[in-house]
């Protein structure tokens, strides 16, 4: 079996040595062995390989450590690198996010009914148009919440007018719905009708007579009156059996349009006191006509009694004459009274 191997010789330069069996007859071994200096090149080349060899060696033997070693390097660059990720993120959502937290915020005080929220704009992309188009919102809804809040104002005080002068109204006034029902009613009709009208809130007027026989009197000429014709007024006067007495009543009804709540307004006054006063006011008048023409020949007569006495008691006898002059004088005594009464009348 033959044999080779490189080792290195007394003056350190490498020796090739092959040894090589040769003859194995008679059971002996004989072998050849061949010493030779390896060539400079070889030699080098060898050398270079069992340079490369050692470190080899050696790398392989710290091979672990550095696996390690660059493992955990690898690591920490890793985490570190994510960390810096993490909060350039972190960062930059929250670059982002204020402005729109801002908005959430001012929108959630927007649906809480305060209108004065104002974002400051500190960019000019589609972020920054939409904060100027929020502030443009919200200022608008104030406008309109301060112009609502005056209209309502003025509403309220127009409305509270309006009730004051119904409460003070000596009229009568009814309002009623589009469909005949009652819908409110100031004191003054209440007063008038001596009926409290609370019970006949929402019923239409063809049901008043169910509640109340009376009122039978004013809801058959109303329902007459609502079912007339939408451009004309309707106006009547009406006998109402009141409990201190039968009422005259002047009851006028007006239908509301072109109003969010359509309906009708009915305003009726008591004539019962002006028609008495009229009546007296006429018989008063019949009295001072009679009293006129009656006073008118009551000179001619109290002169003809007087003539009379003049002219025939110069001719009667004593008893005669006695008599002419009680009669005259009773003539004249009644005239002088029914005169007096006549200018008393006047």
């Amino acid at each position: 079996m033959r044999c080779a191997t490189i080792t290195s010789g007394p003056d350190g330069r490498l020796l090739l040595r092959v040894v090589v069996p040769v003859n194995t007859v008679g059971g002996g071994l004989e072998v050849l062995q061949v010493v030779q200096h390896v060539p400079e090149s070889v030699a080098h080349n060898a050398e270079a390989v069992r340079a490369a060899h050692a470190d080899y060696d050696e790398l392989a033997l710290s091979r672990v450590g550095l696996k390690r070693l660059f493992g955990l390097t690898l690591t920490l660059a890793l985490l570190l690198a994510l960390l810096s990720a993490v909060l350039l993120a972190l960062y930059f959502s929250q670059t982002l996010s204020a402005p729109l937290g801002a908005l959430a915020e001012g929108t959630r005080a927007v649906a809480q009914g305060d209108y004065s929220r104002r974002m400051q704009v500190r960019s000019y992309d589609e972020l920054g148009v939409l904060t100027q188009s929020f502030n443009a919102m919200t200022r608008e809804l104030d406008t309109a919440r301060r112009e609502t809040e005056r209209s309502q104002a003025a509403v309220e005080a127009a409305r509270a007018s309006l009730e004051s002068i119904l409460a003070n109204l000596s009229a009568g006034v009814i309002a009623l719905d589009s469909a005949g029902r009652l819908v409110t009613a100031n004191p003054g009709a209440e007063r008038i009708l001596g009926v409290p009208l609370a019970p006949f809130v929402g019923r239409a007027v063809a049901d008043w007579a169910g509640v109340r026989p009376a009122m039978a009197a004013l809801a058959g000429p109303l329902a007459d009156a609502l079912a007339a014709p939408a451009d004309r007024d309707w106006q009547r006067e009406l006998a109402f059996p009141a409990e201190r007495g039968e009422l005259t009543l002047l009851v006028h009804v007006s239908r509301i349009t072109g109003a969010p709540d359509e309906g009708f307004v009915v305003v009726f006054d008591d004539l019962t006191h002006l028609l008495h006063a009229q009546r007296q006011a006429a018989w008063g008048e019949v009295a001072r006509r009679l009293a006129h023409e009656i006073k008118n020949p009551l000179t001619p007569i109290q002169l003809s009694a007087e003539r009379l006495q003049a002219r025939l008691h110069p001719k009667l006898d004593a008893t005669e004459a006695d008599l002419l002059t009680r009669l005259t004088q009773t003539i004249v005594n009644q005239v002088s009274a029914l005169a007096v009464r006549s200018c008393a009348r006047c």
